[in-house]
């Protein structure tokens, strides 16, 4: 399923959207500086789908999904009986047993309205989180318990994150001194391919009298890895 980047604690109480809010994904940061941030986000857990509409210019990424199931029944039903066969079924198998081989009756559902325990699920399963049109996340639940004394006991603190993968950041190639801001692909002059820049030596490389030297190479926004 990947590598875990982030573990969360969440109250059985809490709202779907409330954990939504917590997750941080590169993408997000990256398309809300390109000015292309998209509110709209959904959870796939079982055969619910739950909708992120809270802001109105969200839209529903599951109805293209229901369109496409009701005008492709044997189609849906073919991919399905891929799906359950697949390597990965096979591995959710052994954790949660049998899963039926008809197509499931999907539905959807407001996310910030459904509360998790609201939901049905099975602990260790892999559940999908989407976002930003088709950034994609595996979500596991992996274990459920009742608060204990050693809990924190303010519920405006969860959900809690108690694991974050750090996050992996290079270096400028030329200086080797600062963090890299730029990233070039096909860059003629550069000593890699990629290259990554600091602010500094990147306009000192491809700028002259505030003018680009060059343009034959692609040049992106550089946050971390």
């Amino acid at each position: 399923m990947g590598v875990k980047t982030q573990e969360f604690l969440v109250l059985g109480g809490q709202t779907l959207t409330e954990l939504r809010d917590k997750i941080f994904c590169l993408t997000d940061q990256m398309m809300q500086k390109a000015g292309q941030h998209d509110p709209s986000g959904y959870f796939l857990i079982e055969d619910v789908f739950c909708n992120d509409l809270r802001n109105p210019a969200a839209i529903d990424y599951s109805e293209p999904i229901f369109d496409w199931l009701r005008n492709n029944k044997d189609e849906a039903r073919k991919k399905w009986e891929c799906i359950i066969t697949g390597e990965l079924q096979q591995k959710q198998k052994a954790i949660i047993g049998d899963v039926a081989s008809q197509l499931p009756h999907f539905k959807a559902v407001d996310m910030q309205k459904t509360r998790f325990c609201d939901l049905k699920f099975s602990l260790g399963a892999g559940y999908q989180y989407c976002h930003q049109g088709d950034c994609k996340h595996t979500i596991v639940i992996r274990d459920m318990r009742l608060v204990h004394p050693e809990d924190v006991q303010n519920r405006a603190a969860y959900p809690i994150a108690v694991f974050q993968l750090k996050p992996r950041v290079q270096k400028c190639y030329v200086c080797k001194i600062y963090r890299a801001t730029k990233v070039t692909v096909d860059d003629k002059w550069a000593q890699g391919n990629p290259c990554y820049f600091c602010d500094n030596c990147y306009y000192l490389l491809h700028y002259k009298d505030g003018s680009l030297v060059y343009s034959d190479f692609s040049v992106y926004d550089y946050l971390h890895d």
